[in-house]
């Protein structure tokens, strides 16, 4: 008896169409969405079982496409075929001064910002994968080393949590988040911080 009367109040919400918008009460400071207004047909590499043919592929692939050597162009037909057409992907990040935010986005913003970096040189790789799944939709889980170089120190980690959606045919990427954080080896290679000048041995 309960379960019908939970259909017919679902039923009857939706029926009455969206809630009034309220202001959100405690949440976590939110920029702007980036958005590139992408157009409705976008060149798609076609990829195969071995990219999209699971979970796992999808994430493996991820990685592969968008790492590689410094001056070396990166697929975009291909990292574009991982993503479902409405996919989107956010950011998850901490200010200094500001404490936590994200940054939502599209593919294409993200891309349009990420790919000129990677080309400078990048290698994103996940340390381990953990796939939660049943029937079409399945969540992963992937903690992540960024280098610059390929056998170069681990500079930054983090994770990338992904939802993808099986259309009966092929798995796609639903949604990316991310995090990264700098490591030790990162703090190595940037200068010691200057004394003020009154702090300078006089000569």
């Amino acid at each position: 008896m309960i379960r019908p009367l939970l259909c017919l109040t679902a039923l009857s919400l939706l029926a009455q169409g969206p809630p009034p918008v309220k202001k959100p009460v405690a949440e976590l400071p939110t920029a702007p969405p980036i958005s590139s207004n992408p157009i409705k047909e976008l060149v798609r590499a076609d990829l195969g079982e071995a990219e999209t043919g699971t979970p796992e592929a999808l994430t493996a692939s991820l990685y592969a496409f968008i790492s590689g050597p410094k001056d070396q162009k990166r697929s975009i037909e291909k990292i574009r075929a991982l993503f479902h057409l409405q996919a989107r992907l956010a950011v998850a990040a901490k200010h200094p001064e500001k404490g936590a935010f994200m940054r939502p986005m599209d593919l294409e913003a993200f891309l349009a910002f990420a790919i000129p970096q990677w080309e400078k040189g990048f290698y994103e790789k996940g340390t381990a994968v953990t796939v939660t799944k049943q029937e079409g939709i399945a969540q992963v889980w992937s903690p992540y080393e960024i280098r610059l170089e390929a056998d170069g120190p681990a500079l930054y980690t983090g994770t990338n949590a992904l939802q993808c959606v099986f259309d009966g045919k092929r798995w796609w990427i639903m949604h990316l988040a991310f995090q990264s954080a700098p490591t030790e080896a990162l703090a190595a290679t940037l200068d010691a911080p200057r004394k003020p000048a009154a702090d300078q041995p006089k000569k």
